[in-house]
């Protein structure tokens, strides 16, 4: 699945899934180092403001949804909507 974003999109995913690292089992956190790895790559190479599709496997696509939906549900705790509209629009882009 091509997920189209942009690199302050990038940047966000790539926080979300540092927040909820070494939340999981062993496998998972190593999904989700790769993947971070990965991401970091591709956000220094775009260029600020553009978007470009970004390729996911259906494996990546469920670790992200997995993370973005813990992290989403801390900040609603601690009351921090400005975070979980952000969070939201990637939660959409990855469950279309």
């Amino acid at each position: 699945m091509n997920v189209k974003l942009d690199d302050y999109e990038v940047r966000v995913l790539i926080n979300g899934l540092i927040q909820q690292h070494r939340s999981y089992d062993a496998e998972t956190n190593g999904q989700i180092d790769s993947l971070a790895l990965r991401l970091c790559d591709i956000a220094e190479a775009m260029k600020p403001g553009r978007k470009k599709k970004i390729p996911f496997e259906p494996v990546e696509i469920r670790v992200i949804c997995q993370c973005l939906m813990e992290w989403r549900n801390r900040e609603i705790q601690a009351k921090r909507h400005g975070a979980v509209d952000a969070i939201n629009e990637l939660l959409i882009r990855f469950t279309r």
